[in-house]
């Protein structure tokens, strides 16, 4: 199945609002896809970009052995790459280039490429070892894989920074069900449809599709497409926990070396192999000039978290402190609650009371151990030590507030001071509440009963936010939905002639401003009312549909189809000259001309006529454009049929 209803990605691409590469890599890509492509000729293209050529020189220096000789040349470069890796990286760098900023307010632009960048130095590392594909195809697979992010964030730029915004405060909600809520696809099923239009084969796209969903994926086990999909969701992790602040990388490590494993690398291996990818993300940073943060100690965190797949034990005692407690939460409606105190004795006393009052309690002996429990536990409601050792209460109350989680537990403070300034300063850091010791059992148990009212009330609010937001994506898909539709051709799936206008003023207008040609078709359909006549609209319905899928695959990435009525369609070529929109046309014609379209007992063949015309400093307007253009059309009929033809510098396509 393709990742996309590709009818809709076709209407996405129609809009040219798609990330798409510019210049020398357009020029490379083109190049690289004619069947007899000139080395000498690519890497003289190559060389008119001095930015790629480092790159890609940097590029094929990832792949070649620490031991070899370096490479210094384009022309070595495109021997160890190949053409369809340099394509693709072609590809990826015009894109990282040309889409540095955008209107997408919630959208980080830098973190999102310092991301894709971290995946894909990975993916280069980690296929070194796996041996699945070739190192330097994984490196552009691992830069696009999330393209898909980019092109919502460009297409819907209002839109997509709110769903952005709402998964940030609420983690809870997945991004996939806000995307699809929002546009009727996801991030993922784009990504991996770009890719497809882009020419990458199935072993990299479906991965693509799949990796950050793993559960839904149907490959074989041990197959190439398994094997790769779990080495792209080790390079998310990896980016991930390279972005992340200094306080998490400890508590997501278990969960990297988890992965790690799964994919048969040892630790020692896999240190040495992420100590690389952090050296190479530095450089690849100042080359790019994408901002880097200093790459964590990989050994040093290894360690910390006890060096195996697991999550780090539990620091409690009595309390089940296991993964599977911290997820069914607190019983008869109690709370999940972390105590953290180097007293043993408190910590009793507290687990005690807590316990009695319904909750599930959890314990830390230290500051250090009660943030990473935190992270991985999740509590709603905390109760810490002021004075503790290694990390004191005030600090770890400031590094939780800094985190997405700790933001939202309900934080309350032991302590023996009475100093009205010092008891300010801790509610200023973040601090919900206080108990001064020694801890009376009962006015603990009230501030506790306290503390979980807030819990439930922002727990309620957070209800009703997410029911409101859930009727707002439904109006809001509804919305677009009718907007498409308002747009679109229902018979071909066509943007209709209201898009059409509105979109040829946008090129006539940017054309204009550019200085660039532009150059359109109207086509026509030949003999199309003799076949209503004679078949009936049920089969002119259908020679209409036939027709328009064979024209869509005919035609250009950059060209927009439209039906304007009836049998007439127009076609917009941005960036087109008279003579390449003539060679367009009649490809067009030719892919018409081919069809054999049955309708029961009868094979009809069907052709089109076609007249092209180019904006000239004569044209007052589109209007003019489209005249031209339409006068083409009436010469083809003319000169019988099934031919291209254009009015202007007497220019006319081969007739059949």
């Amino acid at each position: 199945m393709p990742p996309l209803d590709m009818h809709r990605f076709e209407q996405l691409k129609a809009s040219g609002e798609l990330p798409s590469p510019r210049g020398v890599a357009l020029a490379i890509i083109r190049l690289t896809q004619e069947e007899e492509v000139s080395i000498p000729e690519l890497a003289r293209i190559i060389k008119s970009d001095p930015a790629f050529v480092g790159r890609l020189i940097k590029a094929a220096n990832g792949t070649v052995p620490l031991n070899r000789r370096a490479i210094v040349s384009v022309q070595e470069a495109l021997m160890v790459l190949g053409l369809p890796a340099v394509r693709t990286m072609a590809l990826g760098f015009s894109l990282l280039s040309n889409y540095r900023k955008g209107a997408c307010a919630g959208f980080d632009y830098g973190r999102f490429w310092s991301s894709s960048l971290l995946m894909a130095l990975s993916m280069q590392v980690l296929v070194q070892r796996v041996r699945v594909v070739a190192a330097d195809e994984a490196f552009s697979v691992g830069l696009l894989a999330r393209v898909g992010e980019l092109a919502l964030a460009t297409l819907y730029p209002a839109d997509y920074g709110r769903i952005l915004l709402e998964s940030r405060r609420f983690p809870e909600l997945r991004l996939f069900d806000l995307e699809q809520q929002a546009f009727a696809m996801t991030h993922r099923e784009l990504s991996a449809a770009m890719l497809v239009d882009w020419g990458l084969p199935p072993i990299f796209t479906q991965p693509v599709m799949f990796f950050e969903q793993a559960d839904k994926a149907t490959f074989a086990a041990e197959s190439r497409e398994a094997q790769l999909m779990e080495c792209l969701g080790l390079a998310r992790t990896l980016a991930e926990l390279c972005l992340a602040p200094s306080v998490e990388q400890t508590s997501m490590m278990p969960g990297v070396l988890k992965q790690a494993a799964a994919l048969g690398l040892n630790k020692e291996d896999f240190a040495a192999a992420c100590e690389r990818i952090g050296r190479e993300w530095m450089e690849w940073g100042k080359l790019l000039q994408l901002e880097t943060l200093a790459p964590p100690q990989f050994s040093d965190l290894i360690e910390r978290s006890g060096g195996t797949g697991q999550p780090v034990p539990a620091a409690c005692a009595g309390a089940d402190g296991g993964a599977e407690a911290a997820e069914t939460g607190a019983r008869d409606g109690g709370m999940r609650v972390l105590v953290v105190d180097d007293e043993a004795s408190i910590r009793k006393l507290m687990c005690a009371v807590l316990e009695e009052a319904g909750h599930t309690v959890f314990e830390a002996e230290n500051g250090r151990i009660g943030l990473e429990r935190a992270l991985d536990i999740q509590p709603h409601m905390m109760v810490l030590d002021w004075v503790m050792p290694e990390m004191e209460g005030l600090e770890l109350v400031r590094a939780l507030r800094a985190t997405k989680i700790g933001r939202s537990i309900y934080i309350l403070l032991l302590t023996n001071v009475e100093d009205d300034e010092r008891l300010i300063e801790a509610f200023e850091v973040g601090a919900d509440d206080f108990v001064t010791k020694p801890v009376k059992p009962r006015v603990l148990a009230a501030r506790m009963r306290a503390g979980q009212r807030v819990v439930r009330l922002q727990q309620e609010l957070e209800r009703d936010r997410e029911e409101i937001r859930h009727f707002a994506a439904e109006l809001a898909i509804t919305n677009r939905r009718l907007q498409e539709a308002a747009l679109t051709d229902a018979l071909t799936g066509f943007p209709n002639r209201r898009y059409a206008i509105d979109r040829m003023q946008q090129e006539w207008t940017a054309a204009k401003r550019n200085g660039r040609p532009l150059s359109c078709m109207i086509i026509d359909l030949d003999g199309f009312k003799q076949i209503n006549d004679t078949y009936g609209h049920d089969v002119g319905d259908m020679v209409l549909r036939q027709s328009a899928d064979a024209l869509r695959l005919a035609l250009r990435g950059q060209d927009v189809i439209c039906r304007t009525g009836g049998d007439e369609f127009l076609v917009i070529c941005p960036d087109t000259d008279l003579a390449q929109g003539l060679s367009c046309a009649e490809r067009l014609r030719a892919a018409v001309d081919a069809l054999a379209i049955v309708t029961g007992a009868d094979t009809l063949g069907l052709t089109i006529s076609i007249g092209v015309a180019v904006r000239d400093d004569s044209m007052a307007d589109l209007d003019a454009l489209m005249k031209r253009a339409d006068q083409g059309a009436y010469l083809a009929k003319q000169r019988g049929r099934n031919c291209v033809a254009s009015v202007q510098g007497g220019a006319a396509g081969a007739q059949r």
